[in-house]
């Protein structure tokens, strides 16, 4: 394992960014390409936060529409395009499918009038994205033959409505965005925390990190700052008194991992109880729900699966798949994770915007916030168009939309772990060697999927703790910790 964190101290960078989302990850990879000295710290592994807890999709936004949030529809469907051709292996066609009862409070006619408008806003049509089609009552039953052809209140169920989206890996994405912003140039290390700012007026002259794994204290330097600290946003504008800073009213988003309940589809559709649209989409050979969305006013690093939210999400689906039977005892996993939207007098948190922020604080620290994920490398290309502002430079031209992300994953050798995921021994020596993988729920959760498919449980793990002992060194005692804090956290959501 070679986390290169000396490197850190070794000169003073065009540009350190704070976060290892993936925000900070588009920031860093556009930035290398650009010719910048890059670095990039991160206070826990790489997507280790809400770029590893989404709901795992690439989307325009359909329902942003009743918003009249045209500008991020249009933007998010053409990103949508972007990603399916930089980063393929990733990033996937998934048709979903809507239906309609009578009685609803959309029609079957509302929706279709919606949806021709969502694919006139994607001016960037991908051949591998079709427009939205229509089905009967028996055509959408024949394609998810679990869909009842009754509602909850007794409405019969008057057709359905099938538009593309996209799938995605979010955590891999994530971490292969950040490894070939590394191929580039740039510095990035993970498991190091920023503990202040040594400011000079308004100026930040250095920031004050310390790396967690070893308690050792660094200084890094840079002549700009970018905080994408997500959902800790606010905790680093703390550190700079000279200025005021952004503020957040941050939602915490739940899912669950179930056994599959549908066949081809996602399906999408509104809470019974807030109206609120939901995703059942399939994952491997599982299921995936959610999300809720609540305030979340606690350290973002608190957040878990309460009894209220798996509650509320098995309710949803047994509103939509009543003969399912899928109860608590079915769920095979859950997480939690908290979204950065910009402050916003709205009381309903489903209703706040999801466009981003980009912020000065002082001379040379810029805040970056909000923003979904789909559109993390176009907000990455507007934060350095600001920083090259706050430079009195002419900005170069951004690379990332014309180049392709590498497919990472290396040969398949070694015994076979999982068939779904597919996952091998030499993932997993990979992901110590060269993918930073420090700890074992970094290779369970984000270097392969295995926390969250039916292989995530102690058997699965105990080999995984045993290839990665020996990478790293791991006495007994050492393996059996990373063994039981895995399993620890994955049973609490």
């Amino acid at each position: 394992m070679n986390r290169n964190i000396e490197a850190l101290g070794e000169q003073t960078f065009d540009l350190a960014i704070i976060g290892g989302g993936i925000l900070g990850a588009g920031i860093a990879r556009d930035a290398a390409m650009r010719g910048m000295s890059v670095a990039l710290i991160e206070q826990n592994d790489f997507a280790s936060g809400t770029s590893s807890a989404s709901t795992k999709l690439i989307h325009g936004g359909l329902r942003y529409l009743q918003q009249f949030a045209f500008r991020l529809v249009a933007e998010s469907c053409r990103e949508r395009s972007v990603l399916l051709d930089m980063a393929s292996h990733l990033v996937k066609p998934l048709p979903l499918l809507m239906p309609v009862y009578e009685g609803d409070l959309n029609s079957l006619f509302k929706l279709r009038l919606g949806t021709t408008l969502y694919d006139w806003m994607t001016l960037r049509r991908h051949p591998l994205m079709p427009r939205h089609t229509t089905l009967t009552p028996a055509e959408a039953v024949e394609r998810e033959p679990t869909l009842p052809t009754t509602g909850q209140h007794g409405g019969a169920l008057q057709g359905a409505v099938v538009v593309y989206d996209c799938q995605m890996d979010d955590a891999r994405l994530c971490i292969e965005t950040i490894l070939d912003a590394e191929r580039r140039g740039a510095v990035c290390v993970n498991y190091c925390k920023a503990s202040g700012l040594r400011m000079q007026g308004s100026r930040v002259e250095a920031i004050n990190a310390v790396d967690t794994i070893t308690g050792n204290s660094l200084e890094l330097r840079a002549q700009t700052v970018i905080n994408a600290a997500g959902p800790w946003a606010e905790q680093i504008c703390a550190m700079n008194t000279a200025a005021p800073g952004i503020r957040l009213s941050p939602t915490k988003g739940v899912h669950l991992l179930i056994p599959r309940v549908q066949k081809n589809h996602g399906l999408y559709f509104p809470s019974r109880n807030d109206g609120r649209m939901i995703f059942l989409v399939p994952w491997d050979d599982v299921s995936l729900i959610g999300t809720s969305d609540t305030d979340f006013l606690q350290d973002p690093a608190e957040a878990r699966p309460e009894t209220d939210d798996v509650t509320y999400l098995l309710n949803q689906l047994n509103t939509i798949m009543p003969d399912a039977g899928v109860g608590r005892d079915d769920i095979m996993a859950s997480f939690a994770g908290v979204r950065a939207l910009v402050r916003s007098d709205s009381k309903r948190p489903s209703s706040r915007s999801r466009e981003e922020k980009i912020a000065r604080q002082g001379d040379n620290l810029l805040n970056v916030a909000g923003g979904k994920y789909t559109t993390f490398r176009a907000v990455a290309d507007k934060a350095l168009r600001e920083v090259y502002r706050m430079k009195r430079q002419k900005p170069s031209p951004c690379l990332t939309e014309a180049t392709p992300l590498p497919d990472n994953r290396p040969s398949r050798s070694g015994d076979q772990l999982a068939t779904a995921p597919e996952v091998f021994e030499s993932d997993i020596i990979h992901a110590c060697q060269v993918e930073k993988a420090v700890t074992l729920s970094d290779v369970m959760r984000r270097r392969t999927r295995l926390a969250l498919s039916p292989h995530g449980g102690a058997d699965v793990a105990e080999k995984v703790s045993w290839l990665m002992a020996t990478q790293h060194d791991w006495d007994d005692a050492m393996r059996t910790t990373q063994l039981d804090d895995y399993l620890r956290e994955r049973n609490r959501g």
